[in-house]
């Protein structure tokens, strides 16, 4: 049962030695659960929350509720290089001198990020492309540039050893790569228990949010999220805890419900499409609506524009460009 202590920061036990911890998020984002395991007085930490919003404050005290600190933290592995998975590693690194374990393909990115100009350039660039105007990108960058302080910076000091099974106590963890809503996203296998960590690849409400890397166009998330479902689905699991909303135990049903998702969504976009073609922002806002918040409108126009990239893959749809923006249509 949920340690009570307020309606968006609980701690609830899943076995002796596992504990779920959900985290307050700012804004209106869903809070976050990050995974604590016990290992005698160590403590592996499977993600850890922003760096926003007292959330340290509000994990310490998750901490002190099974009798730990963060002191007590040896090791940290993190399931992908988003603020609200990895935010807190640096901090935590710097009070107990833990272990930052996270994929190559998770450096990589973090590189990626580090120069803000070229961020900044990068996702203008993109974004003006697909049709957004330019005003509503740049207060989009704002933003990013704000949540960049969601992150405390830290280096990894471990690449995440896909082949290896690691152990500690009696308690031993399969990583498991887990490509789509990030390219450097990883899942984490507990067998014995029968525990998969799902993180944000698979989510209770079937939620399809896709993205694409703006520094490796070539990577293909809706395809990397269907491969990676087919590597998952059949592992022998009791019991799913996602980055958010409350753990599972209906592992196929749910993913067969992703798989329903992603065939709906590309035919609705398929079938927007006119031989006279249309931005990505004019096809989302046909399948999601145009009355969005600023970040939805992202959201949405992110999602599509990567069934966007299936459609034209498969021949389904074509790409030119007019006038500074890419137009999607048919033959």
């Amino acid at each position: 049962m949920p340690i009570a202590r307020d309606p968006s920061a609980s701690v609830e036990k899943i076995t002796d030695t596992l504990y779920l911890i959900t985290l307050p998020m700012p804004f209106r984002l869903r809070p976050v659960n990050i995974v604590v395991l016990v290992d005698g007085e160590s403590v592996i930490l499977f993600d850890t929350g922003l760096n926003l919003g007292g959330t340290f404050a509000r994990f310490e005290e998750a901490l002190r509720e099974i009798g730990r600190s963060v002191r007590n933290i040896g090791h940290i592995f993190i399931t992908h290089y988003h603020a609200d998975h990895c935010g807190l590693a640096g901090t935590i690194k710097e009070i107990s001198g833990a272990t930052i374990h996270m994929s190559e393909i998770g450096t990589q990115i973090l590189d990626d990020n580090h120069d803000q100009r070229i961020v900044a350039d990068t996702v203008k660039k993109f974004y003006t492309r697909q049709g957004i105007a330019e005003e509503t990108v740049d207060s989009y960058v704002i933003f990013l540039r704000y949540f960049r302080k969601a992150t405390t910076p830290f280096q990894v000091d471990e690449f995440l050893d896909f082949g290896k099974v690691y152990q500690f106590g009696h308690t031993t963890v399969e990583v498991i790569p887990s490509p789509g809503h990030a390219r450097d996203h990883v899942c984490y296998f507990f067998r014995k228990e029968g525990i998969l960590l799902s993180g944000d690849h698979i989510l209770p409400d079937s939620v399809f949010n896709l993205r694409p890397d703006l520094f490796c166009p070539e990577f293909r998330p809706a395809q990397a999220m269907l491969d990676s479902l087919t590597c998952i689905e059949d592992l022998p699991v009791s019991r799913v805890l996602p980055s958010h909303g409350a753990p599972f135990s209906d592992l196929k049903p749910i993913v067969a419900e992703i798989r329903r998702h992603h065939e709906e969504k590309k035919r609705n976009i398929r079938s927007s499409l006119t031989r006279e073609g249309k931005t990505a922002l004019q096809v989302s806002g046909e399948i999601f609506g145009v009355d969005l918040p600023g970040f939805d409108r992202f959201l949405a126009l992110n999602e599509t524009y990567v069934h966007l990239v299936e459609l034209r893959r498969e021949g389904a749809a074509v790409e030119s460009r007019v006038n500074g923006h890419v137009l999607y249509g048919i033959q």
